[in-house]
């Protein structure tokens, strides 16, 4: 099971090597992990001329491109285009001839079968996403979320055809609120891309980092510039119950969840003057 972590700025995470991921000089900043099925999130950068070869492996990986660029099987990359790669999918080579940061998502490894089958593959592999292209087609009721309707936009990355797992990604207007708190009967995680957003444990600003057990109550969130947020469940097929909460406030008192071994960072979290 992952920590509960309400939120961190990633900015202030350190470095590490990632070879532990068999990612050669590479190195992330690790946002968390499950320790029992080595499934993980983190913010991945490689460097210039790094390379990974292709192979079937036994786990679904994810990715999304912050900035840089990188090839995948031999389609170009650049910042805020995703992939998702089912486990025993082989086209799965990386490569990146100027660098790259992105985030990586890992799940947990998969049945066998899954691995093996080539229709479950192809059905659930999502090759390439360019966010630059396309529409904000996503329906909020089907996640019930439609109460968002009027302040946000929706792009569906993903809807997996087995476990009902979905990665979506958000843009709120400037100065939208939410009025009630939610509770969802999946994990979920959320990194922030840009903007800012406030909530009742304070302001995240771009690049804030959250994951939260099932069925842990958020929210209402609100931001005087506009969010764009990446969604990412699992577990199973997500759902919304809503309930009354404490009036929203654009300035939240500073009081983040944090496993001890990222209590060091919290007063780090806090907004900075900005004149």
């Amino acid at each position: 099971m992952r920590e509960h972590i309400d939120y961190i700025q990633a900015q202030h995470l350190p470095w590490e090597q990632a070879d532990q991921l068999g990612f050669d000089v590479a190195r992330m900043k690790l946002l968390s992990r499950d320790d029992e099925t080595d499934a993980l999130s983190c913010i991945l950068s490689v460097p210039a001329g790094w390379t990974r070869a292709a192979g079937s492996l036994p786990f679904d990986e994810e990715i999304y491109v912050l900035d840089g660029a990188l090839i995948v099987d031999g389609s170009n990359f650049l910042a805020h285009s995703y992939s998702f790669l089912p486990t025993g999918y082989q086209g799965n080579a990386f490569s990146s001839e100027t660098g790259a940061t992105l985030l990586y998502f890992r799940s947990e490894q998969m049945a066998q079968e899954l691995a093996s089958d080539a229709e479950k593959i192809r059905a659930r592999l999502v090759r390439h996403i360019d966010l630059s292209e396309g529409q904000w087609d996503g329906d909020f009721d089907q996640f019930g979320l439609g109460s968002m309707k009027a302040g946000a936009r929706m792009r569906v990355l993903r809807q997996d055809p087995v476990s009902g797992e979905t990665t979506y990604i958000t843009a709120t207007i400037a100065f939208r609120r939410g009025e009630k708190a939610e509770r969802h009967p999946i994990a979920q995680e959320f990194f922030m891309l840009a903007g800012e957003l406030s909530g009742p444990l304070g302001t995240m600003q771009a690049g804030a980092y959250c994951i939260r057990p099932p069925m842990a109550k958020h929210a209402p969130y609100g931001s005087p510039t506009g969010a764009l947020i990446l969604f990412r469940g699992f577990g199973g097929r997500q759902e919304t119950f809503w309930e009354e909460a404490d009036p929203f406030t654009f300035y939240p008192t500073h009081q983040p969840i944090l496993p001890d071994r990222l209590k060091p960072f919290s007063k780090l979290q806090a907004p900075q003057p900005r004149y």
